[in-house]
């Protein structure tokens, strides 16, 4: 596809130009580079020359001295009335190629034609024989042009448009081509009558070097003189002392030889003779505007639409504005050749082939960029996608290729939407967290639990607003296991090992590289594994453990000691002595084995939601603990504040739970003491707090932080007599701590040495719409 682009870049380069040089050579291009010269030149006025004296054959001349055609005599009086002021060059614009009225006139102004530097012009004369060039120039008589300094054509060739713009230095039948009469004014050149004579053979009317002019101004802008003031001596002697003389007819004498002309405003007509004085001035000034021809016209063509071609190819993605430059540059050009250098050089044709060339070569590009989408969304959908393959859907007939092209690429950026969509979908809902991140370790996307785990303050958010999208992994992996990997090994190996967040998560970080191609940075997808639960499993499980193998052999084992002691002879230990010690191990062994099913079963998820008041859990606990109380001398007095807290538990796990903290208090204070039960509303947090007093000696601060750990091996360890009491009341808060956590509530404790403890349980408070 490239060689094939680039051999129609080279089609083009090679045709489009020669088109273009053709085509401005044809009438429409031809006019509108007219147009701009007309434009353009309105800028290049210039002052009148003084030294050029208009002498007009005016209407007062003709009201004065008769109707047109005068006496040559006339002219005669004329040239030699001139003569006293040695004039640098006269132009007698007459067409004196036929005799006169009278020999002697005719003689009488060839003897004046001899004092003064008489530039004379031919007469351009069209044949009636129909033929191809059938033109000539005719001429003056032999004795008119042996008296001549110079003769030359004074022939005006209007464009196609009728206005006159340009004249040529050399006019004529081939072999035998004229001068412009003005050019041997402008540079005081003497001709030959010899070079009148056309050669017998000579066809074919050609004209070479076309000038243009810039205008001083509309008519009668030169100084002009009647010609019968001349004649008379009524000018003054500066206005013709050493000047160059144009004598002719001017505007307004009715001889019907004025012509449009362009620069001077719209539809400006002149005279010849004035057009002749404008050609004049611009010759002697060198300021002759030179049409290019030839060559320099076929490179002001060619190399713009050459360039921007070039320029196109090498950056295709500015081809516009390289067009644009170069056409505005070319205008540019021709702006200050024309104005600065006097050289015209028509830039429609340039312009136009490079706007030409643009659309070419965008044409060219677009054909070409939509076989190769077509050849690409061809691949694209060919592409397996497994259990991502969106459901295929509706497809709708295509006039024309484009517009089969524009669906298939439809269908091919909506399937790999549903794709994207259906990945992000599946990496947000995995269970697993999974990261997907940068070589440098920067994360690009997380799914919602890599956000729980890393980010746990924060809400899991969708993929557009990820929180943790441009942070590093190796600093959130820092800042959880507080160490920096090896600076010689790669974060992806250096970070290795189990991580645990403040929350109690345990994760393991796992990587895997997502692309093979070493010379593109590298991608990696980190998934965080969960081993949380296993953990947690894993210590109840040592925990379990080292209970029974301690705590419920240690009874066991007294029993045992006992039973040796009793056997030995002489141990003092009597029959009831020894009944009492067994049945007091033993109790211990059952309360053992009671608090443990009792925490399996408030572990277990089995539990049993109603609505309740919290008043009637509390006193249902009072209920049960009341014998215990009686017996140690324990006054239970419950607070229950406002009657109406309904609450949403299980009744039987929630009481089992007071009744443990009840106990516990009755345990533990002295005799004849109270222990206060209490229920309370938060209404600001909706919550229902329930208290438990007693007046025991309370519990220091380090062993309170420990009971209220959770740990199910601790417990009121300060509290029992004994290390093996210690062990087998640490159950109990366990229990509450699991019963609490069931209920998404709080447990909390306050204990002054000496003053006794207070334990509170926060339990949400359920809106049954009885409350105000």
């Amino acid at each position: 596809m490239k060689h094939r682009f680039l051999i129609e870049l080279v089609l083009i380069a090679l045709l489009l130009p020669p088109l273009m040089m053709w085509l401005g050579q044809r009438p429409g291009l031809v006019q509108a580079d007219l147009a701009i010269y007309d434009s353009l030149i309105k800028f290049d006025m210039h002052e009148p020359s003084h030294d050029i004296l208009l002498i007009g054959i005016d209407e007062r001349s003709l009201n004065e001295l008769g109707p047109w055609p005068w006496s040559r005599s006339l002219h005669a009086q004329l040239l030699q009335r001139l003569s006293a002021y040695a004039p640098r060059a006269v132009l007698l614009d007459l067409f004196l190629d036929r005799p006169g009225a009278t020999p002697e006139a005719d003689q009488e102004l060839a003897m004046a034609m001899r004092k003064l530097p008489v530039f004379l012009p031919l007469h351009y004369v069209e044949l009636d024989d129909n033929t191809a060039d059938a033109a000539r120039f005719r001429p003056p008589l032999a004795e008119f042009a042996l008296n001549a300094k110079g003769i030359g054509h004074v022939q005006l060739t209007p464009d196609t448009d009728g206005i006159a713009r340009r004249l040529f230095r050399q006019e004529g039948v081939a072999g035998n081509l004229q001068p412009y009469v003005g050019e041997l004014i402008a540079s005081n050149r003497r001709t030959s009558a010899d070079t009148l004579l056309e050669p017998p053979s000579a066809v074919g009317w050609q004209r070479r070097g076309p000038f243009g002019f810039s205008l001083a101004g509309k008519s009668k802008t030169y100084r002009t003189v009647p010609y019968v003031s001349v004649l008379r001596g009524e000018v003054p002697a500066e206005f013709l002392q050493g000047k160059i003389l144009l004598i002719g007819a001017v505007s307004g004498s009715g001889l019907d030889n004025d012509v449009p002309v362009a620069g001077v405003g719209p539809q400006a007509r002149i005279s010849g003779l004035e057009l002749h004085a404008n050609a004049i001035d611009m010759l002697q000034q060198g300021r002759a505007i030179t049409f290019a021809q030839g060559p320099p016209l076929m490179a002001w063509t060619f190399f713009p639409i050459l360039l921007a071609l070039l320029l196109f190819l090498h950056t295709p993605r500015n081809a516009l504005s390289f067009a644009c430059c170069v056409a505005l540059g070319w205008l540019l050009l021709c702006v200050v050749n024309l104005l600065w250098r006097h050289y015209w050089l028509p830039p429609v044709a340039p312009i136009l082939g490079v706007a030409i060339a643009y659309f070419l070569w965008s044409w060219r590009q677009l054909n070409a960029l939509l076989l190769f989408f077509g050849e690409r969304v061809g691949t694209l959908n060919a592409i397996p996608a497994g259990a991502f393959e969106p459901a295929p859907g509706a497809m709708s007939s295509a006039l024309h290729t484009v517009e089969s092209q524009t669906q298939a690429l439809d269908r091919a950026i909506d399937r790999l939407s549903q794709m994207q969509v259906l990945l992000s979908k599946g990496l947000w809902q995995m269970p697993v967290a999974v990261l997907i991140c940068q070589d440098d370790g920067s994360i690009s996307q997380s799914n919602a639990a890599a956000q729980l785990l890393l980010a746990p303050a924060l809400t899991p958010s969708d993929v557009a607003h990820d929180p943790l999208r441009g942070r590093s992994l190796p600093a959130l992996l820092h800042e959880i296991a507080s160490s920096r990997p090896q600076p010689e090994i790669h974060w992806s190996q250096a970070f290795s090992g189990e991580y645990t967040t403040e929350q109690g998560k345990v994760f393991r970080l796992r990587m895997a590289r997502l692309d093979s191609n070493d010379t593109v940075p590298r991608t990696w997808l980190a998934v965080l594994q969960d081993f949380t639960i296993e953990r947690l499993t894993q210590r109840k499980r040592e925990q379990w453990l080292s209970f029974v193998s301690h705590d419920l052999r240690s009874p066991q084992v007294s029993i045992l000691s006992l039973l040796n002691l009793y056997e030995q002879p002489g141990s003092g230990i009597g029959v009831d002595r020894l009944v009492h010690d067994i049945r007091r191990e033993a109790q211990r062994t059952l309360g053992l084995a009671e608090g443990f099913m009792d925490l399996a079963e408030a572990e277990s998820g089995d539990y049993r939601f109603t609505e309740t008041q919290a008043g009637a859990i509390m006193l249902d606990a009072v209920d049960q603990a009341w014998s215990y109380a009686k017996v140690r001398r324990i006054t239970l007095e419950p607070e229950l504040g406002e009657d109406n807290c309904p609450i949403r538990v299980d009744q039987v796990m929630l009481a089992r739970a007071l009744l443990n903290l009840l106990n516990n208090a009755i345990r533990h204070s002295p005799p004849d003491s109270t222990v206060r039960l209490g229920i309370e509303v938060a209404v600001d947090t909706a919550e229902v707090v329930l208290t438990v007093r007693d007046e025991g000696d309370g519990i220091e601060a380090k062993k309170l932080a420990r009971l209220m750990s959770g740990s199910n091996s601790t417990g009121h360890a300060h509290r029992e007599d004994g290390p093996q009491a210690a062990r087998s009341r640490g159950l109990g808060l366990s229990v509450v701590h699991a019963v609490v956590k069931r209920h998404h509530g709080w447990f909390d404790a306050q204990s002054i040495p000496g003053a006794g403890t207070i334990f509170r349980i926060g339990l949400p408070l359920f809106d049954d719409g009885s409350r105000e």
